[in-house]
C-alpha cells in the first residue's frame, strides 16, 4: 500500500516530468521525414536549374589583404600582406527573384548561427556575362564594392581603399565547388 502512494504523490509533485521530456527528446531524434541542409537543398535547387555561363553555385571562399606605402625612415614603396585567408568561407551564389534591383545573392552557408543563412552580399552583371559588380555587406552595416571578372568556375576581384598613406587593397577568389 505504501509503494502506490508514494508513487501517486511523485506523479502529482512532478515526478513525471522527466520521463516527460525524454518522450519528447526521443520523438525529435526519430523523425519519419527525410531531413535536409540548406546546401542539400541549394545543390537540389543548382542541379535543376543550372545553365553554362551562370555563376550561379555553390563557392569556396579565399582573401589576400595587403598594404602599399612609404617606408618611415627611407620613404621607398613597399607592399606586404597583412591577412591571407584560404577557404574561409563558403557561400552560395543565387539569382534573385525577378524585379529586384540585384541579379544574384550571395548566402553564407558558414554562419556562426545554425539555422541562419544570410546574405552577405550581392552581384551585377556587365560586359556579356564576364565581369561583375559586387557589394559586400559588413556584420557592422558597412559595404565595400568590389569589380570582378568571371571566368568559368572561378570570380576574383578586388577592392582598395586609401588610409593616410597607404593603399589596402582586398582580393577575393571564389572557386566553384558545386556544380563542377
Amino acid at each position: 500500500m505504501r509503494n502506490p502512494i508514494i508513487l501517486l504523490a511523485l506523479l502529482i509533485t512532478g515526478g513525471c516530468t522527466v520521463p516527460a521530456q525524454f518522450a519528447t527528446q526521443q520523438r525529435a531524434k526519430m523523425s519519419t521525414y527525410e531531413e535536409i541542409t540548406f546546401e542539400d537543398l541549394t545543390k537540389r535547387y543548382l542541379s535543376k536549374s543550372h545553365a553554362n555561363n551562370t555563376i550561379e553555385g555553390i563557392y569556396s571562399v579565399s582573401s589576400v589583404i595587403t598594404k602599399k606605402g612609404p617606408q618611415l625612415i627611407s620613404g621607398e614603396v613597399r607592399e606586404r600582406v597583412v591577412d591571407r585567408k584560404e577557404n574561409y568561407a563558403r557561400v552560395a551564389i543565387l539569382k534573385d527573384r525577378p524585379g529586384s534591383s540585384r541579379e544574384y545573392i550571395e548566402v553564407s552557408l558558414t554562419y556562426r548561427e545554425a539555422n541562419t543563412y544570410p546574405v552577405v552580399g550581392e552581384f551585377n552583371v556587365f560586359g556579356e556575362g564576364r565581369g561583375l559588380i559586387y557589394k559586400h555587406f559588413e556584420p557592422d552595416g558597412s559595404t565595400m564594392s568590389f569589380t570582378m571578372i568571371h571566368d568559368s568556375d572561378l570570380i576574383e576581384g578586388e577592392y582598395s581603399k586609401v588610409e593616410g598613406r597607404q593603399t589596402i587593397t582586398y582580393r577575393l577568389s571564389y572557386l566553384k565547388i558545386y556544380p563542377n
